[in-house]
């Protein structure tokens, strides 16, 4: 993406980073814009810079106005359970009857547009865990401008660990679809899972560069990234990597603050007299694309029944029963990790001294070849397994 930026360039987006204040960022940033040259391989970082200073100046409108007020409650939400998703969409397309047909909340449900003013929480039970479904405020055209709250909107979205785009089929699905896609897409937060992904964190504390995550390196060595990292005077980082990684992606996650956030979409009102031939449409729409579709009624609570099945599989988590050696009987409470998770990486989890003291495990379930087997720290584990770690 990024190709030949001037060392004068690369200097001043290393001021951009150390930058503590908003409006000394937004300076900098334009500083920096100005030593970019423009041309077709650089447009990409141009747009991803321009946008991120458009953010910036909402944010510190943001913090005046709310000085200017008196402050005000927050916007976020804790996350609680095994994962938060976040319910999106236009107004009354059924999202407050969504979360009240499926978890325990109370929210408001009118036919007027625009009822839900803040984020309302509510759990939904899935066997032995739950998930966190937390209904957003409506989005509008022209919220990744911040229109409408949509700034908010989509910040809550950025922080979920998944997302629920609901459309409406009595009206214009693929249009609801295509305008809340649009404007998530403006805000860098991604539906479709790319085929690989680049986070950067970067330590004060000089331990070099670090490459972890199980990705590949295609067109480049460690050496590559580490001497592309120090020509942005970055000595010291954990580079999470993951998928087929190219020395230009890795670069351009530098300029970019790119998401991606695993997405249903939930087309309401399946009983509506053009239901049919709209999610006809619709699947039209979506053909092709790694996104799930739900039909439903949450009026009727018709086709709801999926709903859990879907959002664990979209995160892509397991359940894990730890059991002491002394015991007979597993926890009863699961422990949630992701897929491809391995019995080391439990360990982590559980306590530093189980980490740093494993000798063994031994499993039950379905990793399992047979029903206690020995296995050592990089056994893979599979959603049911139970765990009996030796130290």
């Amino acid at each position: 993406m990024v190709t030949n930026l001037p060392a004068e360039a690369k200097a001043k987006w290393a001021e951009v980073v150390a930058a503590r204040s908003i409006p000394e960022k937004i300076r900098l940033m334009r500083e920096f814009l100005s030593l970019v040259p423009k041309h077709k391989g650089t447009s990409k970082l141009v747009a991803n810079v321009r946008r991120r200073i458009a953010e910036l100046e909402r944010e510190l409108e943001r913090s005046k106005a709310c000085r200017r007020s008196g402050g005000g409650a927050g916007f976020a939400i804790p996350k609680e359970g095994a994962g938060q998703i976040v319910i999106l969409g236009p107004p009354n397309v059924g999202k407050s009857s969504l979360l009240a047909a499926v978890t325990n909340a109370k929210p408001e449900i009118s036919p007027l547009p625009f009822t839900t003013q803040r984020p309302t929480p509510g759990m939904l039970q899935y066997e032995d865990i739950q998930f966190q479904l937390v209904e957003a405020p409506a989005i509008v055209e022209g919220a990744a401008e911040g229109r409408m709250g949509g700034t908010q909107i989509l910040n809550l979205a950025r922080n979920a660990d998944g997302l629920i785009i609901m459309v409406d089929l009595s009206d214009d699905p693929v249009g609801q679809f295509t305008m809340v896609s649009s404007e998530l897409d403006k805000a860098g937060i991604l539906i479709e899972e790319p085929e690989g992904e680049v986070e950067i964190i970067r330590r004060s504390y000089g331990v070099g560069i670090q490459i972890v995550g199980g990705g590949t390196l295609i067109d480049c060595t460690y050496e590559d990234v580490k001497n592309l990292l120090a020509s942005y005077k970055i000595t010291s980082a954990l580079i999470k990597i993951s998928g087929k990684i190219s020395l230009d992606e890795i670069e351009d996650s530098l300029f970019s603050n790119n998401v991606y956030k695993p997405t249903i979409v939930i087309a309401n009102k399946a009983d509506s007299p053009n239901a049919e031939a709209n999610l006809k449409l619709l699947r039209n729409e979506l053909r092709g694309r790694r996104i799930s579709l739900l039909a439903a009624s949450c009026l009727n609570n018709v086709g709801l029944g999926e709903l859990c099945k879907y959002i664990f599989q979209m995160l892509k988590i397991i359940r894990v029963y730890t059991k002491e050696p002394s015991s007979k009987e597993p926890s009863d409470k699961p422990l949630v990790v992701k897929e491809g998770t391995t019995v080391i990486e439990v360990a982590k989890k559980l306590h530093s001294e189980i980490y740093k003291g494993f000798k063994y495990a031994r499993i039950w379930g379905p990793s399992a070849k047979y029903p206690g087997e020995k296995v050592g720290p990089n056994h893979i584990l599979m959603d049911g397994d139970i765990v009996e770690i030796h130290y």
